[in-house]
């Protein structure tokens, strides 16, 4: 029988996933309203971009119903399906973060005008707000991701060791928005062309005028605040339950 946390945890689980489908849900409808208003392609990309956003979400929970299935004469089986879908899920990861992105894209389709500010615009406002939002989506889409995983290790691994391996994901999520946002790759490129995502990470390391450290460590530090802030919530909301 599962304890009231585990049962507390999925309710919580569907309410935020209901949640950010409606979340993704009224971002492309917006998306929508301005295309049709304009008769432009503005923000058609952010169909395809917020689907890969939810495709480390899929995963993350297809993998907490296998780890909360298998039986334990099927370790091995459910070990190995595990580090299959954890490395696919940690080359799709960054997709989610990379929403945060997105957000660049809001004066991209504004211009200063003398006597004419664009920010009196309610086209422009529409346009803040849904980049705002989609931002918002992606880092809490990447952040219940990697909270899923880190409740399938915490059966396996000690809680310290978990929260180390958090941020290593947290870090290597941050380079994976890099890479795609600067470099132009996708995440299936990892596996195709692994040699020329590394040289493009070198040859952004040794430039003068290069931001890769910091555009990672500050990507880094937004997520890493995120991630502590909702699992104190969480706690804090398990503790009251007791």
């Amino acid at each position: 029988m599962r304890d009231k946390h585990d049962q507390l945890f999925n309710k919580k689980f569907i309410a935020v996933t209901f949640t950010l489908l409606l979340m993704t849900l009224c971002c492309l409808s917006i998306a929508a309203y301005l295309r049709a208003k304009s008769g432009s392609g503005m923000y058609a990309f952010l169909s395809w971009d917020m689907f890969l956003a939810w495709v480390p979400l899929l995963i993350s929970s297809l993998m907490a119903y296998v780890s909360g299935r298998m039986s334990a004469r099927h370790r091995l089986i459910g070990v190995a399906l595990k580090g299959v879908f954890g490395l696919v899920w940690l080359f799709f990861l960054p997709n989610a973060a990379y929403l945060f992105t997105e957000m660049l894209h809001t004066f991209r389709y504004f211009t200063v005008q003398p006597g004419n500010p664009f920010w009196y615009s309610m086209d422009f406002w529409y346009s803040l707000s849904l980049t705002f939002g989609v931002a918002i989506t992606g880092l809490l889409l990447s952040t219940c991701s990697i909270m899923q995983i880190q409740q399938v290790l915490h059966k396996f691994i000690h809680r310290l060791v978990c929260w180390i391996i958090v941020g290593g994901i947290l870090l290597l999520s941050s380079l994976g928005v890099y890479i795609g946002r600067f470099n132009r790759w996708n995440s299936w490129d990892i596996v195709s062309r692994p040699g020329q995502i590394v040289m493009d990470l070198l040859n952004d390391f040794k430039a003068e005028d290069g931001i890769l450290l910091e555009f990672v460590t500050l990507l880094f530090v937004v997520q890493g605040f995120l991630y502590v802030m909702i699992s104190l919530l969480n706690f804090q909301s398990k503790e009251l339950s007791r």
